[in-house]
């Protein structure tokens, strides 16, 4: 196909080739090609597309209207990007037994660049290699340029995949905050922490490392503070309290005697 292509999903949507961008607009091909790429290259079934585009009210006519949008698909991807539109049926988005399919091949793809990061840095971190994981862990951050299709209604089938896509974002953000704590960057990480438990208010593992930075940082009083707002709202708005580990924290904090005491 000559250039190679450059496939972005991780926040904006569209395929490129060398100055020429592809991206759709009529909001059935764009969920459409979203979950073809979001199967990472794999064929998707005809029956997940129809539940996604159409949910539990498909058109009488389902398979004629789907073959229809995907037509679309290809024609826009053919002119937008100057390539014939039978090698686009042929080499992009292809037509199988088990539903459809778009080929990556060695495309520069956003998504598959994230999740080999991804898998380094946690791969670096648990050796210890904690300046490598808490680089390639960043730049794994970095390939999400925001949210995926936020403009369009999601159906059942693309939602849990976006959904399973930002847990694990938020896992590979903890990861990177594990590392960046353990080369002490404790100060560096303050606002970044503050604002993830305003986000998160009830995930103590984020209340955690921000008592670990705080601490760290010699502001013992504000790292107390932070459980102690943990604890008030838990019991508050879900009748609990914190658990055994983040209280085993809280006293540490208190019975130490020199910084590097909380781990």
């Amino acid at each position: 196909m000559g250039t190679r292509l450059r496939i972005t999903v991780l926040g904006r949507l569209a395929v490129s080739r060398g100055a020429l961008t592809a991206a759709p607009s009529a909001p059935k091909e764009r969920k459409l090609l979203a979950m073809l790429l979001l199967g990472h290259g794999s064929p998707v079934p005809v029956r997940q597309l129809v539940d996604e585009l159409w949910g539990s009210s498909p058109p009488r006519t389902v398979r004629t209207a789907l073959q229809t949008h995907v037509l679309n698909l290809r024609g826009m991807l053919a002119r937008q990007l100057h390539i014939p539109g039978d090698r686009v049926r042929r080499e992009l988005i292809v037509t199988g037994n088990e539903g459809y399919q778009f080929r990556v091949g060695d495309a520069d793809f956003d998504l598959h660049e994230y999740h080999r990061l991804a898998k380094l840095g946690e791969s670096e971190l648990r050796v210890g290699h904690h300046l490598g994981a808490a680089e390639s862990l960043r730049t794994a951050e970095s390939l999400w340029t925001g949210p995926i299709l936020p403009d369009t209604k999601h159906g059942l089938p693309l939602q849990c995949e976006i959904t399973r896509l930002e847990l694990q974002r938020d896992m590979v953000q903890e990861l990177r905050i594990e590392s960046d704590l353990a080369l002490g960057r404790h100060r560096e990480l303050l606002s970044e922490l503050t604002a993830l438990t305003l986000a998160r208010p009830f995930d103590e593992r984020v209340h955690e490392y921000l008592m670990t930075a705080l601490y760290r940082s010699g502001r013992t009083i504000q790292a107390l503070q932070v459980f102690q707002r943990l604890r008030t709202k838990m019991a508050q708005e879900m009748g609990l309290e914190p658990s055994r580990v983040i209280q085993d924290l809280q006293r540490r904090i208190l019975g130490a005697t020199a910084y590097e005491s909380i781990p």
